[in-house]
C-alpha cells in the first residue's frame, strides 16, 4: 500500500472493526472503545461500504461475522498493535522482571576484562536479563543498523551517519615477552625501539579477510616513521596470543587490561611501548534507532559502570 492510498484511511475505523471483530454486540463493543452506539453504527457502516460486505449479519437473536469479517481479524490485530507500538508513549523498562535478551559484538579481549565485572551486576539487578556475545565480525554497523545486534564493543574508530557511540575508557598499549626471554631489557629499562623490531611478533587480526594485509594500529604508526617488523604469526582471537608469547620468543603489543588477566596465569611480563603513545579509547556504539528505547539506555548504562570498575585496575608498566 503506497502513502497515497493510505490518505483515506481513518484510524478510528481500525479501532472500531478491531473491537466489532472481537464482539459483533454493538453495544458492548460500543462501550469498549468508548463511543456511542450511533457513532459504533454510522462506523459499521462506513466499514461494510469500504469492504463491500456487511461484516456482521444476524442469526437468531445474535450478530455473527461473516467469513470476510473472520479472515481480517488476523490482519486486523497486528495493525492495531503497531498503531499502538507506534502512538503509545513509550515503554518503560523494568529491570527487575525484564525477560529481555540483549546482543552484543565485541573482539574476545572485550569480553575478557568487561564480562567479570558485568555480569555480577546483571545478576544484582537484573536476574531475569540474558546477553549473548558475538564476535566482532565486518558487517557489524550494518547488523547494528538492522537491529540484529544491539551494542558493538571495540576500540574507537569514526562513525558513519545514523550511528552513536560512547567513550568508556581509555585503554594502553603494552609490549608482551615472556619472562626470560632473551632479548627482555633488564628489570627497571625500557624496550628500546631497536630491539621491538628485531623481535618476531604475533598479530591479533579478528576481521582480516585471509586475502587482506595485515594492517593495524602499530604497523601504521611505524609506517609513519619508515619502519616496519616482521609479523611472524596472525590470529583471528586475543585469547590465543599470551599463550603463543608465553611459550616462544615472539612479541605481542595488545591492551594492558588483558595482560593484567592473563598475567597471574602465564609467565609473561608487560614493557612500555617504545614508541609513541600507545593509547586508545574503547566506546560502546549502538544505532540512533535505539536512543529512545529504555531498555537499551539501561543496558548502556550497566556497561559503562562495568567498564569503569574494569579501568580501575593497576597499571603494570
Amino acid at each position: 500500500m503506497t502513502n497515497a492510498s493510505l490518505r483515506g484511511i481513518d484510524t478510528n475505523l481500525v479501532v472500531a472493526l478491531h473491537a466489532l471483530l472481537h464482539d459483533p454486540n454493538v453495544t458492548r463493543a460500543a462501550k469498549t472503545v468508548g463511543i456511542g452506539q450511533s457513532s459504533l453504527s454510522h462506523a459499521l457502516a462506513r466499514l461494510r461500504l469500504h469492504f463491500g460486505d456487511p461484516l456482521l449479519v444476524k442469526v437468531g437473536r445474535a450478530m455473527v461475522l461473516t467469513e470476510r469479517a473472520k479472515a481480517l481479524v488476523g490482519p486486523v490485530d497486528a495493525a492495531v498493535r503497531g498503531l499502538t507500538a507506534v502512538f503509545s508513549p513509550e515503554a518503560s523498562f523494568d529491570p527487575r522482571v525484564s525477560r529481555r535478551r540483549f546482543r552484543v559484538v565485541s573482539t574476545d579481549n572485550v569480553e575478557v576484562f568487561l564480562l567479570p565485572h558485568l555480569m555480577p551486576l546483571l545478576a544484582a539487578e537484573a536476574p531475569g536479563v540474558d546477553l549473548s556475545f558475538h564476535h566482532l565480525g565486518g558487517d557489524w554497523q550494518n547488523e547494528l543498523r538492522r537491529g540484529v545486534c544491539d551494542l558493538k564493543l571495540g576500540r574507537k574508530a569514526p562513525l558513519p551517519e545514523g550511528l552513536r557511540n560512547q567513550d568508556l575508557f581509555r585503554e594502553r598499549l603494552v609490549c608482551v615477552l615472556r619472562r626470560g626471554h632473551p632479548l627482555a631489557p633488564a628489570r627497571g629499562k625500557p624496550l628500546t625501539l631497536e630491539r621491538y623490531l628485531s623481535l618476531g611478533h604475533v598479530v591479533v587480526a579478528p576481521t582480516t579477510a585471509v586475502s587482506d594485509p595485515v594492517d593495524d594500529w602499530v604497523d601504521r604508526a611505524l609506517r609513519g616513521r619508515k619502519l616496519s617488523r616482521r609479523v611472524t604469526l596472525v590470529v583471528t582471537h586475543f585469547l590465543a596470543a599470551p599463550f603463543v608469547v608465553a611459550s616462544s620468543d615472539l612479541c605481542l603489543t595488545v591492551s594492558e587490561s588483558l595482560v593484567r588477566a592473563f598475567r597471574p596465569l602465564l609467565p609473561i611480563a608487560a614493557h612500555p611501548m617504545p614508541f609513541g603513545r600507545g593509547e586508545y579509547r574503547l566506546s560502546q556504539v549502538w544505532s540512533a534507532h535505539a536512543d529512545g528505547d529504555a531498555g537499551h539506555r539501561w543496558l548502556r548504562g550497566m556497561v559503562a559502570r562495568a567498564a569503569r570498575a574494569a579501568a580501575s585496575g593497576e597499571r603494570m608498566v
